[in-house]
């Protein structure tokens, strides 16, 4: 029995140690090695990652830059704006956007026409007149000019009117450059037309027309108070009257651009006098394809001087076998007037003797020529442009 004893004590503290070093194992200085990069190994692996970590992250944070890049684009050269600045259509669309002040219309600047009130001399009225066709006429004149005859314009049918268009010329040109107030208007035949007959009464305290002007133009923010306002006059004739405005404004593009373009025979001039065998719309598109490839052709604008066959309206454009598109296409004898079409043919380059002639943009004069003459085919067609 006592030699029993110690065998069960020694078996006794033989499994507690053995508990013990279940519960606290001895490792040494390599086994603690090997199971840290174990256990690194564990961690680094996509499965034992949290959520967070495994999902995708920004461009920011894994490629962060040192602060904020602009990419900006270059700036346009002088050969990329050199082609457009000779395109009318392009030149047109390009200019900046303005509001209507009748219509709230907003269209690119050159689709407009500016107005501005024009005093009439020995009164204390104002007329609202398209100032922006008329800028030829408005010109400041020297002493010998001012001194001479005044030129009355053959289209007026009364002295009356003619007396009354010179007398407003002279008071405009008496006015010092910025002291014009200048609204803008949409360039329609139809509106003028609805505005003339409520615009044109005079009746109450305060006339139809001022509703129309700014509101910076009127007190305080503008010069013109309660007493302006009813002295302020519109034109009955407010639409007949522009039409013929737009007319003498093409006579005058049309003239000075002849005055840059002396010689016809110039192989890459502006004008190309087209041979029609007659006045019809195949003739001159076989013409027109005669002529062969030209440099910027598509820019370019027929222009008709002798009216078409049959009783069919004319076309706004025509088809070129050249270019295969279509041609912008100016009937003169149903846009100018017989004594304006007859000036034309009278000029001594030669341009407007035969019954049609091709016309492509060289600068800005002659962008400007071409302007004027589709504003007033828009005008003559009521087409709100």
């Amino acid at each position: 029995m006592g030699l029993n004893k110690p065998n069960q004590l020694s078996i006794t503290r033989r499994l507690r140690h053995q508990s013990q070093s279940q519960r606290f194992p001895l490792v040494n200085k390599w086994t603690i090695d090997f199971s840290s990069e174990r256990t690194l190994a564990d961690q680094a692996s996509p499965d034992n990652l949290p959520a967070s970590k495994r999902l995708p992250q920004s461009p920011l944070i894994t490629h962060p830059q040192p602060g904020p890049v602009k990419i900006r684009k270059n700036r346009p050269t002088r050969n990329d704006t050199s082609e457009l600045e000779k395109n009318p259509w392009a030149v047109a669309l390009a200019s900046p956007v303005r509001m209507c002040s009748v219509t709230g219309a907003r269209i690119p600047r050159d689709l407009l026409g500016e107005w501005g009130l024009v005093r009439k001399p020995d009164t204390e009225n104002h007329y609202l007149l398209p100032v922006g066709l008329m800028k030829d006429a408005l010109k400041p004149r020297s002493k010998a000019e001012a001194n001479g005859p005044e030129e009355v314009r053959a289209d007026l049918p009364s002295t009356d009117e003619a007396t009354q268009e010179s007398t407003i010329v002279n008071a405009v040109r008496q006015e010092k450059p910025g002291q014009q107030l200048l609204l803008r208007m949409i360039n329609s035949q139809p509106l003028l037309q609805a505005l003339s007959k409520p615009l044109s009464r005079n009746s109450g305290k305060r006339p139809a027309i001022a509703k129309i002007l700014p509101f910076r133009w009127k007190h305080p923010l503008g010069p013109i108070t309660s007493r302006v306002e009813k002295q302020l006059l519109w034109r009955p004739d407010m639409a007949d009257y522009v039409l013929r405005q737009r007319q003498q404004a093409v006579i005058n593009s049309l003239d000075k651009v002849q005055r840059r373009h002396p010689r016809l025979d110039l192989p890459e001039g502006a004008w190309k006098v087209l041979d029609v065998h007659e006045p019809s719309v195949t003739a001159i598109s076989e013409a027109l394809g005669r002529l062969g490839p030209l440099e910027r052709m598509a820019s370019g604008v027929i222009l008709l001087l002798s009216p078409l066959g049959g009783s069919a309206p004319t076309a706004e454009t025509l088809y070129s076998p050249t270019t295969e598109s279509e041609v912008p296409l100016f009937d003169l004898p149903a846009l100018l007037t017989p004594s304006d079409l007859a000036k034309l043919r009278a000029t001594e380059p030669g341009y407007f003797h035969g019954d049609a002639v091709f016309f492509r943009p060289d600068n800005r004069v002659d962008v400007e020529a071409v302007l004027a003459l589709w504003n007033l085919q828009r005008y003559a067609a009521g087409v709100n442009s």
